[in-house]
Order: structure tokens, then sequence, then C-alpha cells
């Protein structure tokens, strides 16, 4: 073999190792998203979240959602599934957070870097994040360190997933993008924050914007009426919406997630993994350590 030839296969085989390593590095690059619901695998809010983030190559969408008969805790029966547009998926027999823990622990050779729940078909604000899949689902994820999205499409007569599909979409560039704003939403194991977003579904009027926003509560009990005898008190409780489809409004700026959905915006909160209040540890440890 004179010189030339193997010159020649010395820089094809290096083409070849730098393609493959380009190649290689390239997924190892992706942005690796979890996706879970709590409406089953077939449900059509998920399938529209999965269309609009597979439009995006730089992505690494799985789907871990539940069957749509959910059969509860215990044994976890796994099948390839798909989502209602046919993208690849596995169905998870159990609890929405059961697929959600089986793809961060089981299912994926790595973690995700992030988890998205939904997108719920019916709002899930005020009162109703207590009892939310949607939400459990996610507290599934940040408990062991895994910022995550709850995406809910308010109930109304036409429900469209398209306006809340695109913003959650531009929020995972804005997460990836943005160093700041990972940190905010990273703490580590048990730390970690959910965003619960809520889209209003308009019958009337029209999405108003998005805005940041403090839970609110459906039912506040104000005083007490005295009752038929003078030992009867009766609650006086003041009443909230959980949502409207009547988009039409003058509030300009709403304080809470029902105000917001009640008045034509979509909701962004911010909900920590569990009660604790990490600042005040250490501050009050003198005063109640024995």
């Amino acid at each position: 073999m004179n010189r030339r030839n193997s010159w020649s296969i010395v820089l094809a085989c290096a083409v070849l190792a730098a393609t493959l390593t380009t190649s290689s590095l390239a997924e190892a690059a992706k942005f690796r998203i979890l996706i879970g619901n709590d409406d089953g695998v077939g449900a059509e809010g998920i399938a529209a979240l999965v269309e609009e983030l597979t439009t995006d190559s730089s992505l690494d969408v799985v789907v871990y959602a539940p069957a749509t008969n959910q059969s509860g805790s215990g044994p976890l029966k796994v099948d390839p599934a798909t989502t209602a547009d046919g993208y690849p998926a596995f169905s998870v027999a159990g609890y929405p957070a059961d697929g959600i823990l089986f793809g961060i622990l089981q299912g994926l050779s790595q973690k995700p870097d992030l988890v998205i729940t939904g997108i719920n078909e019916g709002q899930n604000i005020g009162d109703l994040v207590s009892i939310s899949g949607t939400v459990g689902a996610a507290l599934a994820a940040v408990r062991l360190g895994i910022p995550a999205f709850a995406v809910s499409q308010g109930l109304g007569p036409d429900i469209s997933y398209e306006a809340s599909a695109k913003y959650t979409h531009k929020l995972v560039n804005t997460y990836r993008s943005s160093a700041t704003f990972r940190s905010r939403l990273k703490g580590g194991p048990g730390r970690a924050k959910i965003l619960n977003i809520n889209f209003p579904t308009c019958a009337t009027g029209s999405l108003r914007g998005v805005r940041a926003v403090v839970l609110g509560r459906s039912q506040t009990v104000v005083g007490y009426e005295q009752g038929t005898s003078s030992d009867i008190w009766n609650p006086v409780i003041e009443r909230t919406g959980l949502g409207s489809t009547n988009c039409v409004s003058t509030l300009r700026n709403p304080v809470t997630d029902l105000e917001a959905m009640n008045n034509g915006f979509a909701s962004v909160t911010p909900l920590n993994s569990d009660l604790t209040n990490d600042a005040l540890i250490q501050p009050i440890v003198r005063f109640v350590q024995e």
C-alpha cells in the first residue's frame, strides 16, 4: 500500500470517527422531557402537548402515562402504547404519579431534565390543587429533585389545547436558555419546584395574557351568624368560582389563580414539594431544639 492510500484511509477513519462522535454528542445534548398525565395515555391533551414538543428536534420526549382504566397502587403493568396521535408511549396501569416514578426510576437510562404532566382536561386551581392527579404526578418528580410543569386546560364547550401546548413549549425553551430560571426551580431531592399552569377555555372574549399568581381559595369563612338557638352558629362563607369561560373582563392585575381564570388570564403558580418553610429551619433551631 502506498503512502497516499494509507493517508486516505487514515483520513476516512478520522472523518467517520468525527461524524460518529458529533452524532453521539448531539444525541447526548438533547434536552430530555418525561411526560405523564392524569387523563390517560390516549387523552387529547397529552397528544396535543407531545405533538407540539416533538416539532423541536432538540428535545427528547418520552411518555409514561396512566392506562385509561387505572388500577391503583401495587405491582404495575407497563405496556407499549401510543398517544391519540400515534406517538410511541408506555401505558402504566396505576396512579398518575406511578407513571412518572416508573419513568424516572426504571424506564429511562438517564434522569430527565424536566417533567411535564398534562395537558389535563379541566383546570387545577385553588382548592383543586390538593386533589389533582396532574399536580400529584408532578410532585413525584420534584421530590426526586427534578423540576416539573403541571399543565391544565379549563373546562368549556369547545376545548382547544393549542395555546397551552405552545406556551408550554415556549416555557421549556426559556427554562433551557436561562440559568437563572433553572436555578429558581431546582433545589435537589425534595426541594425542586412545580409550576402549576392553567389556561382558560374562552367561550366569549379571548385569552388576556399569562400571569404569575398565588393559589386562591374557593371558599373562605369570614364570620359566623347565630342560628335558631343561642348555642348554634352558622359559618358565613365567601365563595369564588373555580374558573370561567367568559374571558371578557376589565380586571387588570389578578392576584390569585382563581381571579386569573375567572377573568380571562392563564395562571402560573410555583408550588413547593411539601409544606416545609426551608428558610425558617435554622432561625428557629435555638428556640425549639433540646
